[in-house]
């Protein structure tokens, strides 16, 4: 439905079924590379992602550009206008210059609004759900084969990797332990809570035909979550369980309904949600407060996807995992929360307690293929960008449904 613009809208995406032969096979091969007892080291190819050069690289032009954004002084404080200055108009090689038109709310940008990990420095520009249009490119082959002025592209969580390391060989350069973040890393860089962002061309991707910009964000956060631990830890035919129909697990559902899996099972504590749970593509529906419910199903579950993060305990959850089943978290708690675990609810039934981290680079444009043949879209709202303390609230208050977009351009104008 449509709201007065000087509000904010609501924006709901759908889900369909249907792909073509190239999506399968694609799927096809990611569960047949799988089944493998270990996968093989791979010799570094073209998609290895070097740690991108530093932002302040020569270029041709050492006018400095301004960039307007909305910046977190303080911890917790509200957002406010803010400029910095990009070191030359142009950007030096290996990077391209993005004009923002949508920027996804993440919840993880709220922790770090509010220090919640103890690890944020302020002035503080949020966003890491980036969408928008190159306007301009580096001089060097590799950003002009990829990108030309005018083309839409979106931007996630990772801006580079070391490029040497076994992680990085391997095509895991999530798990890089040189990891650069897009913000809030090292050298302090920006989020897309701004007009326009400086970025590694490597770690910019072309934005699908199929998606429009408002859903794409998302995607590159809470979609390459859920869609690469579904892929890595899920078999055809299975029984796959999500944890929370939140921000991550409404996205999940999608992508769980279309793998293939034999029975998709939405796991909340809200007897309210199931509803839009099965809209989302749920087969049934389990409430972790229903004590029976809970012990029919257990040891039912081939592989188990947990989108929440808190500290609730781990034990009802692997109670519910078959023998040598799998158990996959992606939430991240606040720094002084723990989960805790009862050995016995692991160990007897060789039931695998796993963490996953976004996604390899490999994983990003499979991803988007794959959404775009499968209608996979989050639930939005969309925000102005001035009314971006009230969209921070709807997060903090875990009120939103189900993820938060800021309309960047032309609002900041």
């Amino acid at each position: 439905m449509n709201i007065s613009v000087t509000t904010h809208r609501l924006v709901l995406g759908a889900t369909a079924a249907g792909a073509g032969a190239a999506v399968v096979m694609l799927v096809c091969k990611h569960f047949a590379r799988l089944i493998m007892v270990e996968e093989p080291k791979i010799a570094p190819d073209e998609r290895r992602r070097p740690m991108p050069p530093p932002a302040n690289a020569p270029a041709p032009d050492s006018t400095p550009k301004t960039v307007r954004a909305y910046a977190a002084m303080k911890p917790r404080e509200p957002m406010v206008p803010h400029t910095y200055e990009l070191p030359s108009t142009a950007p030096p090689p290996g990077f391209v210059d993005l004009d923002i038109t949508h920027c996804g709310m993440c919840h993880s940008d709220v922790h770090q609004i509010d220090d919640a990990w103890k690890a944020a420095s302020f002035p503080l520009i949020p966003g890491h759900e980036i969408v928008g249009t190159i306007s301009a490119v580096s001089e060097d082959a590799e950003s002009r084969a990829k990108f030309a002025v005018g083309d839409r592209a979106c931007i996630g969580v990772q801006r580079g990797c070391c490029g040497q390391c076994e992680m990085c060989h391997s095509h895991l350069e999530n798990v890089c332990p040189k990891i650069l973040k897009t913000y809030a890393g090292p050298g302090k860089d920006k989020g897309g809570f701004a007009t326009m962002i400086r970025f590694p061309t490597a770690w910019v991707f072309k934005a699908p035909a199929g998606l429009e910009s408002e859903y794409l964000g998302p995607l590159m956060c809470a979609g390459i979550t859920t869609y690469s631990p579904l892929k890595r830890f899920g078999r055809p035919g299975s029984k796959v369980g999500i944890i929370g129909i939140g921000g991550l697990g409404h996205i999940g559902l999608q992508f769980a309904a279309a793998m293939g899996f034999s029975e998709v099972v939405a796991i909340s504590r809200s007897p309210s949600k199931e509803a839009e749970a099965r809209k989302f593509g749920a087969t049934s529906f389990l409430v972790t407060e229903d004590a029976t419910a809970m012990a029919d199903a257990a040891s039912s579950f081939d592989m188990i996807l947990n989108t929440v993060s808190g500290h609730a305990p781990i034990d009802p959850y692997l109670n519910l995992i078959k023998p040598r089943g799998t158990l996959a978290c992606v939430g991240l708690p606040e720094k002084d929360q723990k989960s805790q675990m009862w050995f016995q609810s692991m160990v007897p039934q060789e039931r695998a307690l796993v963490g996953s981290y976004l996604g390899p680079y490999a994983d990003y444009e499979e991803m988007l293929a794959f959404a775009t043949a499968h209608n996979v879209k989050p639930q939005i709202e969309l925000f102005p960008a001035q009314q971006i303390n009230e969209a921070i609230t709807k997060v903090r208050n875990n009120t939103a449904r189900y993820r938060i977009v800021l309309e960047m351009n032309p609002v900041m104008a």
